[in-house]
């Protein structure tokens, strides 16, 4: 967007506005860029351009905890530069971002020459977004409380399915060995991986609620885990009408192999839920180079990501229209993509979905 429209300078009169957005200084940053650091020094006032910014703040078991996103049209750190305050969060990139930045003498100077109204009509939307922060900031304390509770369920789970889950594969190896037929061999080995998905699929939300993703990189070929990707739906898509297309690919990069799959396999998932019955229903899963990472595309023809929810996506417990659903899939998904230093992110209209990772073809 033009700095000119942004709406920090439309506070001030058409005069004054020119005056300041003359004085913005464009910088970028890229993905997981520390713009600012929680304690450092209010240097400057940031205007969102592109992009969004996260502000965190530390929790006193040391974890850093997002109170707030800024996207375009919105500013951040003018509370430092108005009382000489240090930064009270750190300011990270979620994503490639451009700002402006201001210094605090321009600002200040042109604050001190602006009429009352002017100056009222600034604070007021400060004081609105100091409002929608504090809000921000207990809702994101219960969700911690959400997912330290989940947190010990998981632990409980694991603690639990140990034994059934030795019994199923034991009895499974057992038949294998006693039946050679390749559809029992078959079978059998289907049997395996199921339970060790379940299993993997219960670690990996201890692992999230623990704020931790554990990962096994090796140097892989993503052909296979499109493989196990069509194998695992086959049946399941066949059954709703629903026709799932797995582009091979020749590509080889650092992953987790079986994390990266329960990413695919949640987006696969949910596409499939929201194309319903929908006649003609389709999902396309692919891969290819652009530079040096590997771009991921999972696209649908379903009716779109609601609105509603299009910003909060990847936050945990934000569900709409789901039976039985946590919330927790899509939170899970981008911090396993991340932990591959990757990013992920979707482009829905009323026509389809279609979610891209970017995964970076060397380590």
């Amino acid at each position: 967007m033009d700095v000119r429209s942004h709406r920090f300078i439309s506070h001030f009169p058409a005069a004054q506005g020119a005056v300041l957005a003359k004085a913005v200084r464009l910088v970028r940053f890229p993905h997981q860029a520390v713009i600012f650091e929680e304690g450092s020094e209010s240097n400057c006032i940031y205007l969102v351009l592109h992009g969004r910014v996260a502000l965190t703040k530390q929790s006193p078991g040391g974890a850093a905890q997002i109170i707030a996103y800024k996207g375009p049209d919105d500013y951040f750190g003018e509370l430092g530069v108005l009382d000489g305050s240090t930064r009270s969060t750190s300011a990270v990139a979620d994503g490639p971002v451009q700002l402006g930045r201001i210094a605090p003498r321009p600002f200040l100077q042109l604050l001190a020459r602006s009429s009352w109204h002017t100056v009222l009509r600034l604070f007021s939307h400060i004081s609105e977004d100091l409002r929608a922060t504090n809000a921000r900031y207990v809702t994101e304390v219960v969700r911690k409380e959400k997912l330290s509770l989940i947190g010990e369920m998981a632990n409980g789970m694991v603690h639990d399915f140990r034994g059934p889950f030795s019994t199923i594969k034991l009895a499974a190896e057992l038949i294998a060995k006693r039946d050679r037929q390749p559809g029992t061999q078959e079978l059998c080995a289907m049997i395996l991986r199921q339970v060790g998905r379940l299993g993997d699929m219960v670690e990996g939300v201890l692992d999230f609620a623990r704020g931790e993703t554990r990962l096994s990189l090796r140097i892989a070929p993503l052909g296979e885990v499109f493989a196990q990707l069509q194998e695992n739906n086959i049946v399941a898509f066949e059954q709703v009408g629903v026709k799932l297309r797995v582009r091979p690919t020749a590509l080889k990069l650092p992953l987790d192999p079986d994390r990266l799959l329960r990413v695919l396999q949640n987006l696969v998932t949910n596409a499939r839920e929201a194309l319903g019955k929908q006649p003609g229903g389709r999902i396309t899963v692919a891969a290819r180079r652009v530079k040096s990472h590997c771009v991921i595309t999972v696209a649908d023809n379903g009716p779109g990501v609601p609105r509603a929810i299009q910003t909060t996506l990847f936050e945990p417990f934000v569900s709409q229209g789901k039976i039985g659903g946590t919330g927790l899939g899509l939170a899970i998904a981008k911090s396993v993509v991340e932990a591959h230093h990757g990013a992920i992110d979707f482009h829905s209209t009323r026509a389809g979905t279609t979610f891209t990772l970017q995964l970076p073809l060397r380590e």
